[in-house]
């Protein structure tokens, strides 16, 4: 996580996520494992609002697998409500994406903070160094989008 303070909500696409009790273990809490699909959910709703998806990542011929996931546990999340998750793209400098995420209860108390690594690679399964034309175009995109201040609709 940057400098950024933990008080100041992350800027970035929001996605509001209602918590069922399946999702809970054994202590009434939200089971660990859980948290990756949150970021998931959060991460596609941001890429999809550009029109990307790993199956249009798989018809460009490219594959973005996960190399890296880091949670900080901050507060439990509990059943029966609703978390606000945040994702935001930092600027990619290679063929690489890295995304910082916040997860918060709906008095806006930080329940998580996470980072995620994708790596690009293409139909062989060959690391690239540069970022292809539509993904960089893409994440021009999605840095605009984040930069506006508009999290409601697609620029």
């Amino acid at each position: 996580m940057s400098a950024r303070s933990r008080d100041a909500p992350l800027s970035g696409f929001s996605l509001s996520i209602p918590v069922r009790f399946a999702e809970c273990d054994s202590y009434g809490v939200v089971w660990h494992g859980h948290y990756a699909l949150f970021l998931e959910q959060a991460r596609e709703g941001l890429t999809g609002r550009f029109g990307f998806t790993a199956a249009k990542a798989l018809a460009m011929g490219y594959r973005v697998p996960i190399t890296r996931m880091e949670i900080r546990y901050r507060l439990p999340i509990l059943a029966d409500t609703s978390i606000v998750v945040t994702a935001r793209l930092r600027p990619p400098d290679v063929a690489r994406f890295l995304l910082d995420y916040e997860i918060r209860d709906e008095a806006g108390r930080l329940l998580a903070d996470a980072t995620t690594e994708q790596v690009v690679v293409n139909s062989e399964g060959e690391l690239l160094l540069t970022l292809p034309r539509g993904l960089k175009t893409m994440a021009g995109e999605i840095l605009a989008f984040q930069d506006s201040g508009d999290r409601g609709s697609k620029p």
